[in-house]
């Protein structure tokens, strides 16, 4: 069941709803928002607690949106499916170009 969600979710995600790419300006604000709304702001924590103090379920997904030169933009760590279906992350990984999927880990590269 875990396998046709993610498979689900990566195939929405993938989706382009237009050609247009991000301004660089664009990218890093909308990446500000998504780690803002994800709450990516502490890399340290690689789990996530609830308001009431429970630990939400196990990763489902990482997502790592590198530039051309290879430098890290963002890496998003995907618990949940609200999270999954932010729209502002949505956004930045239709602007991205696709590279590689291994064990729940998606890599794009985001061209400027």
């Amino acid at each position: 069941m875990i396998c046709l969600l993610i498979g689900i979710s990566t195939m929405s995600m993938a989706q382009k709803i237009d050609n247009e790419r991000l301004t660089k300006e664009e990218a890093f604000q909308l990446i500000s928002e998504v780690k803002h709304d994800l709450n990516l702001m502490d890399s340290a924590l690689d789990f996530v607690i609830d308001d009431e103090g429970n630990v939400k379920p196990e990763l489902i997904k990482m997502i790592m949106i590198y530039d051309r030169n290879n430098n890290l933009l963002l890496e998003a760590p995907i618990h949940t499916l609200e999270q999954m279906a932010n729209k502002q992350l949505r956004m930045i990984v239709n602007a991205c170009d696709f590279l590689a999927q291994a064990n729940n880990v998606f890599i794009y590269r985001l061209d400027f």
